[in-house]
């Protein structure tokens, strides 16, 4: 992430932290989904020689349109002025990781051998909260070569349970003996 974008992020989450940072987010993803289903309005925002009321006039149409919060409105505005709005999703990444860390959350990246059932998920993600200290949102994919177990990234750490991952060690270890 650009340090233009962590600078919008971190600006924006200053202005609605507690109280709307979530709805904001969300707000935010509505608007950028939006411009990817209306490419000629994206076009037309990010086109910085198109001058007069008319850019102004789409924006506000839009706001009404997705009834956004006055500040997330400002917000892309000031985007939209300063020729930012393509960023915006990397402005939206930025103040993901910005809330997470304020709220005491962090992201795990695992990945298992087979599809993990709802249960399993939540016994797993209990355990690496229970590692961390921190609260898990887990994002999860299958990747049938780990042969069994998961493996799971949290941050820089990684925690391997793979079957993959014991075979090689144990491969390891009688090559060593």
């Amino acid at each position: 992430m650009s340090v233009v974008a962590n600078r919008y992020a971190r600006a924006l989450i200053d202005v609605l932290y507690p109280d709307n940072a979530e709805a904001g987010l969300q707000q935010l993803r509505e608007f950028v989904s939006l411009l990817n289903d209306q490419q000629a309005a994206r076009r037309f925002l990010e086109n910085p020689t198109m001058a007069g009321e008319r850019r102004p006039r789409l924006l506000k149409e839009i706001f009404e349109a997705l009834n956004l919060e006055r500040r997330v409105a400002n917000f892309v505005g000031i985007l939209v002025d300063r020729d930012r709005l393509p960023i915006l999703e990397e402005i939206i990444q930025a103040y993901q990781k910005l809330l997470d860390e304020r709220l005491g959350i962090v992201r795990a990246r695992v990945t298992s051998a087979c599809l993990l059932e709802h249960s399993e998920q939540q016994r797993l993600a209990a355990r690496l909260e229970q590692a961390t200290g921190k609260q898990i949102r887990m994002e999860v994919t299958v990747d049938p070569s780990l042969i069994g177990g998961v493996v799971a990234q949290v941050g820089s750490t990684i925690y391997d349970g793979s079957v993959r991952q014991q075979l090689e060690a144990f491969k390891t270890r009688l090559v060593e003996e």
